[in-house]
């Protein structure tokens, strides 16, 4: 999150930095079945940079070059800069994480495609895959676990926080557990306010009770410090007094 955190200070406030989730490729035996539905499909759609890296440890994939088969999709810019950086391959396609792939997603009478996301689940953007008959498999090919740390970082703030920025569901879920766990814990986020980033974790934000102050529909972490800042410019009379972790 260092060019998260390069922006808050770029907008004048202070960063801090709170690990809320940690990721881990699964086992390559138990993605084997993954692995043949991949070398079959005409369509690998990669959910996340975390898929990408998962499947840059394949052998079939190291140094590979772009094909006929398969292509790949990516959610968001940020997987595609991972595909390029990691495999060389450009995507053939990039579709929006904030929208339901799918809507985005058209596959030809003889085409197949593999999803590979996390263990959470395709989550929201994928969860109407094959709904009208398109033959698509899913596969989860890494985990989000919660940071052991979270829970220590949050009992040694010395103050309260003036906002907490989420970009993904899995960080609302991880945050939201850590926070219940703390002493006082119903009061953490009375003055906080909240800033989402995407259709996932506002929802996911929903969810866990959360108050969702400050939403962007886009991926572009500028544009959900814009509306933080515009925020707390309209809260109070005193908006320079205030940190925006």
């Amino acid at each position: 999150m260092h060019g998260a955190m390069q922006a808050v200070a770029e907008f004048g406030g202070i960063p801090i930095a709170l690990p809320a989730i940690e990721f881990q490729i699964l086992p390559a035996d138990t993605l084997r079945q993954a692995r043949e539905a991949v070398r079959s499909s005409t369509w690998v759609v990669l959910s996340s940079i975390n898929a990408v890296r998962a499947i840059a440890r394949w052998p079939e994939f190291k140094g590979c070059q772009p094909g006929p088969s398969p292509r790949f999709a990516v959610m968001g810019p940020a997987t595609g800069r991972e595909l390029r950086n990691s495999l060389g391959v450009e995507p053939t396609s990039i579709y929006r994480p904030d929208r339901r792939l799918a809507s985005q997603l058209c596959l030809a009478p003889t085409e197949i495609a593999t999803v590979l996301h996390s263990t959470a689940g395709p989550g929201p953007a994928l969860s109407r895959l094959g709904a009208k008959g398109d033959r698509v498999r899913a596969f989860p090919v890494y985990r989000t676990r919660c940071a052991d740390g979270l829970r220590v970082a949050l009992a040694r703030l010395g103050s309260p926080l003036d906002a907490v920025t989420f970009t993904s569901g899995s960080c609302v879920r991880c945050f939201a557990h850590g926070v219940l766990e703390q002493p006082g814990s119903h009061s953490l986020l009375r003055s906080t306010l909240v800033a989402c980033m995407g259709v996932t974790s506002r929802e996911a934000a929903a969810a866990t009770g959360m108050r969702v102050d400050v939403y962007v529909e886009g991926m572009s972490f500028y544009a959900l410090l814009e509306e933080l800042v515009l925020r707390f410019h309209k809260s109070g009379p005193e908006p320079s007094e205030r940190q925006i972790p």
